[in-house]
C-alpha cells in the first residue's frame, strides 16, 4: 500500500533530522541559516501546534493514536483512489506517526526549523508537521477540484459490490 511506504519515508526523514540536528546543534542551541529568516532553533514542545496542551503527555498520545486509526480507516477506503491522494494520505499518516513516536518516547517533541523576518516568526515546527501540514492541504485541494473521483475509480476498480456478476453478465465475462 502506496501510503505505508510514503508515511514510511516520512517518518524516517523526521526523525533521523531530529537526531542529527539534535546531535549537531545541542550545545548552541541552533544557527542562522538565511540571515534572520531561515535558521536552526531547537526547541522541545510538550503540548501540540502553538505548545497548546502543554503537558497533557497522556491526551495528545491518545489522540494521536485515535488520528492514526482513523488515518488508516481513511486509506483503506481510499485504496482505489488516484495515486497523488493516496500519497497525501501517506504524508498526514506518516507525520502523525513521526511526532507520535517522540510524545511516546520523550514526551515532547523536537521541532527545529525557525522561519520569519526580524521579531515576526512562524512557530518552529520540524520535518512531521511540514508532511502534516503539506499532506493535508493538497488532499483538501484534491477533493475540492475533483469532488466524487474516488467513488468513481472504486466503482471502476471492481468496488461496486454486488452489481460486479451483473456487469460481468452484461458483457459477457462471467
Amino acid at each position: 500500500m502506496l501510503y505505508f511506504a510514503v508515511a514510511a519515508v516520512v517518518v524516517i526523514l523526521d526523525q533521523a533530522s531530529k537526531r542529527i540536528i539534535w546531535e549537531v546543534y545541542k550545545q548552541s542551541g541552533g544557527t542562522d541559516l538565511i540571515d534572520g529568516v531561515l535558521r536552526i532553533s531547537l526547541s522541545k514542545n510538550t503540548g501540540a501546534v502553538l505548545g497548546i496542551l502543554s503537558g497533557s503527555r497522556a491526551l495528545l498520545i491518545s489522540v494521536t493514536i485515535l488520528s492514526v486509526i482513523v488515518l488508516i480507516l481513511f486509506a483503506h477506503r481510499m485504496r482505489y483512489a488516484p495515486v497523488s491522494k493516496r500519497i497525501y494520505i501517506g504524508l498526514i499518516f506518516g507525520g502523525a506517526f513521526g511526532n507520535l513516536i517522540d510524545r511516546i518516547a520523550t514526551g515532547e517533541v523536537l521541532d527545529f526549523i525557525d522561519m520569519g523576518i526580524g521579531v515576526y516568526r512562524w512557530p518552529t515546527y520540524n520535518v512531521a508537521d511540514i508532511a502534516v501540514t503539506v499532506g493535508a492541504i493538497l488532499l483538501i485541494y484534491g477533493f475540492i477540484r475533483h469532488p466524487g473521483h474516488e467513488r468513481e475509480t472504486e466503482r471502476l476498480a471492481g468496488g461496486a459490490g454486488e452489481h460486479d456478476s451483473t456487469a460481468a453478465l452484461d458483457n459477457g465475462t462471467e
